[in-house]
């Protein structure tokens, strides 16, 4: 143990965080990600206001008059996010991948103990609860997904050929599917879908075998059918929300989410009715979890098409900013380490406005840096400062090598 002990701390000094790596801080990645967390503390003021019979005539007006009690929380936990990137690119990325078992074992234990805790929000067993009432929450699975990313990009890594037959990916689902059956006993399916998507897209950049990709895809398919049967079977609330998907006109009551949703995008227009605005859903409470998983239709709502087009293009520039990073990268784990993140996020991304937009079923995944939530705002940040890691270590070793090579040419 203390030969253990020992080897952890060498190994921690010797990736400790040099003061010269901050000339390789990649501002444009922060301040696209900071523009968009901001963004959304103004759509959470704005989902969580209170009818009002007319428009405030200035901020100060707005804000005397108007809870900020959710914003403010929002900037206390985008504050926390920042600090903790920084403390996760303090020690280099070769560190957490050394430590990689380490990581998706304490996963799987938290996964295992809050399962033993009391139901919460949605009848699930996802949270660690304190506080009066018990109102703050951490859900060990979002923070979890950073531990499956280090471990998954150290699991493709080490390998020394692609994933060629189905002998070679067996003990790799086996790696992904332990933690994906204790999320979906939760049951938060939604949360395991982020899971099986990252997952999925590493084997696919891995150069997997593609015969073996449309095979499984085909296994994927034909066992739509039993599934199927077994939620008709038990009557679940995942098949309700697949034929609220389908037919939202024909359950007006349990669709309510998803109508009232479509038609506050539509009440946007082209320019939005505004931050404060009488007779919005946000401020009449038509649109639940309005502030958290549909902060979509607020933003459509109150900043109308051009706002939403604006949030497109802000998480189109973060995509293609985080895999343009990825492909630079010529280390293959760093390499993965930022595609297992983009991946992360882009299905957030897509899946949240999909779902508010009717074109995928609601599975409440919250939209990153948007949606109000510790958990989810801390576990996008700690992936943003893993790919600063990667990449601030990156273009040090890539400036010292061309150092090295101009000095040779010299001589």
């Amino acid at each position: 143990m203390r030969e253990k002990i020992a080897a952890l701390v060498k190994q921690m000094r010797l990736n400790r965080f040099d003061r010269s790596l901050m000339r390789y801080f990649d501002w444009p990645l922060f301040l696209n990600v900071l523009v968009i967390a901001l963004f959304g503390v103004v759509c959470i003021f704005s989902a969580t206001t209170t009818s009002v019979t007319e428009t405030p005539t200035t901020i100060m007006e707005m804000l005397e008059t108007q809870s900020v009690t959710y914003a403010r929380l929002q900037l206390v936990w985008l504050g926390a996010g920042i600090v903790a990137m920084m403390a996760i690119i303090y020690f280099g990325y070769d560190l957490y991948g050394h430590y990689a078992n380490t990581f998706y074992v304490l996963n799987i234990l938290l996964l295992v103990v809050v399962l033993t805790m009391e139901a919460g929000r949605g009848g699930m067993t996802a949270f660690f609860t304190w506080g009066s009432g018990s109102e703050r929450t951490f859900q060990p699975s979002e923070v979890g997904k950073i531990a499956m990313i280090i471990a998954f990009a150290k699991a493709f890594s080490v390998r020394v050929r692609p994933v060629m037959t189905i002998r070679d990916l067996l003990p790799l689902i086996v790696y992904m599917g332990i933690p994906l059956f204790l999320i979906i006993a939760q049951p938060d399916v939604g949360t395991a879908l982020v899971y099986l998507a990252v997952f999925c897209i590493m084997v696919f950049v891995s150069g997997t075998n593609y015969k073996l990709i449309l095979g499984v895809l085909a296994c994927a398919v034909v066992l739509i059918i039993p599934v199927w049967t077994f939620m008709n079977a038990t009557d679940s609330f995942r098949l309700m929300r697949i034929l609220i998907w389908l037919d939202p006109e024909s359950y007006p009551d349990e669709a309510r989410q998803v109508i009232n949703a479509g038609i506050a995008v539509g009440r946007g227009g082209l320019w939005g009715q505004g931050i404060v605005s009488p007779g919005s859903y946000a401020s009449l409470g038509y649109i639940s979890d309005d502030h958290t998983d549909f902060i979509f239709a607020v933003c459509c709502e109150s900043f109308g098409m051009v706002g939403a087009c604006v949030l497109v293009a802000l998480y189109m520039l973060l995509l293609g900013r985080l895999f343009y990073l990825a492909l630079r990268v010529q280390d293959s784990y760093g390499s993965y380490l930022i595609i297992g993140v983009a991946s992360m996020l882009l299905f957030h991304i897509v899946e949240n406005i999909c779902m508010v937009v009717g074109l995928l079923p609601v599975t409440g995944i919250p939209l990153p840096f948007m949606s109000y939530g510790g958990s989810n705002m801390i576990t996008n940040m700690l992936g943003i400062g893993l790919v600063m890691n990667v990449v601030m270590r990156a273009r040090s070793r890539e400036h010292k090598n061309r150092l090295i090579t101009s000095r040779e040419v010299r001589l």
